[in-house]
């Protein structure tokens, strides 16, 4: 069984435990990790310029990981994020905070966005968003899309998450959280979007979350993680890959219906740069 993971602020606790796949939680602060995932010292202030946290207040709260696509005026991120998961209505008064030092926080204006569903059902391949910022994000360079080329089994990928609940190492709320891991099966999908299956670590807050990899040695925006499995299953823990099981990560690739979204979204939405923010 699959769901979607992104968490009521309430329920971030200590309490909650992580889908960890194959053996220990790899994840850790991308300060500490980031020269063992390969990554320069550029590239880290980079990742902490366009991602971080998105979260919303009413009518309930919930929080998860978002980045810059594109442009630096619009998020993707999960859809499920900004919506109330008994009533199905939107959520208001949202915002994307970075990771940068100093942080930025920018309201969001997910009325103007674009979803793959209103609501989405959580974990499907219609649960993703992208949404403008009321204002752009000063001096952040988006990571950009190998439309061309293909997501493939093997695939090595570097997710970063901004602070999912659960995790075995305590990392700093205004530092990212990086974990290497790889794609262990990338299906053909029959809907508007891609998809792949990971053994990436997972948990609460981890909605949304940029998959990062290097393709011909370009560092790309590959995909968005929407599902994990029974991160809250004890048994799950360590437990080996298995999609059946749940032993798994999805994430949602940046083409097909994603891509043209945020196309659209850049083209259409210009003038939201000027839009008031969300109250």
């Amino acid at each position: 069984m699959i769901v979607a993971f992104a968490v009521a602020v309430a329920a971030l606790s200590g309490s909650a435990k992580a889908n960890v796949i194959d053996g220990k939680d790899d994840r850790d602060s991308l300060l500490v990790i980031g020269s063992q995932l390969g990554l320069s010292s550029d590239e880290i202030g980079r990742i902490r310029k366009v991602s971080g946290y998105v979260g919303c207040f009413l009518p309930t709260p919930s929080l998860g990981s978002g980045a810059l696509f594109l442009t630096n005026d619009q998020i993707l991120t999960a859809g499920h994020i900004f919506f109330d998961p008994t009533t199905g209505e939107r959520r208001s008064k949202c915002f994307f905070k970075n990771q940068d030092e100093p942080s930025v926080k920018i309201d969001l204006v997910p009325e103007a966005g674009l979803f793959g569903a209103t609501p989405p059902k959580p974990g499907s391949n219609y649960d993703f968003a992208i949404v403008p910022l009321a204002k752009p994000l000063a001096d952040a360079e988006p990571f950009p899309v190998a439309e061309t080329v293909p997501v493939k089994s093997g695939d090595r990928l570097i997710v970063i998450t901004a602070h999912p609940a659960g995790m075995e190492k305590e990392v700093p709320n205004e530092v990212p959280v990086g974990q290497g891991c790889k794609v262990r099966r990338a299906p053909v999908s029959s809907s508007i979007t891609s998809f792949y299956r990971s053994d990436c670590d997972a948990s609460g807050a981890s909605s949304g979350g940029m998959n990062l990899a290097r393709v011909d040695g370009k560092l790309v925006f590959r995909g968005v993680t929407i599902t994990t499995g029974l991160w809250r299953d004890p048994d799950l823990a360590g437990a080996p890959y298995d999609e059946k099981r749940g032993s798994v990560t999805t994430a949602l690739g940046t083409d097909a219906a994603i891509l043209e979204a945020g196309r659209k979204l850049a083209v259409d939405g210009r003038f939201w740069s000027a839009a008031p923010a969300a109250q």
